[in-house]
């Protein structure tokens, strides 16, 4: 058997937002439109300030992306624009969006 919760109340502390395509800041930067992501229960734990890691509010939840590289950096080497991928932000936030940009590495 296992337990499951009935419910995790981030209705209340969660909101859908139109907010701007990310940029590449670096030469290894990629940019990923995201195809799936990933939820951990840290994210929820974090959502709800319940996580020992509290970014500022507000802020993207969301630590694993996979998707499709539509961008890349100049020094981006063995990837190609329409590669299908999967990363983990590295401030483990922001993948909870249409478009992530992590770094190539």
């Amino acid at each position: 058997g296992k337990l499951l919760p009935e419910k995790i109340p981030l209705r209340s502390v969660l909101s859908l937002e139109n907010i701007p395509r990310p940029t590449l800041e670096g030469d290894d930067d990629v940019l990923i439109q995201t195809s799936h992501a990933g939820v951990q229960y840290p994210d929820a734990l974090q959502a709800q300030g319940l996580y020992q890691h509290k970014p500022p509010l507000p802020y993207t939840p969301g630590l694993d992306v996979a998707g499709t590289v539509v961008q890349m950096g100049p020094a981006v080497t063995g990837l190609a624009v329409g590669d299908r991928v999967c990363a983990q932000s590295p401030m483990a936030l922001g993948c909870l969006a249409e478009f992530v940009r992590v770094p190539a590495r």
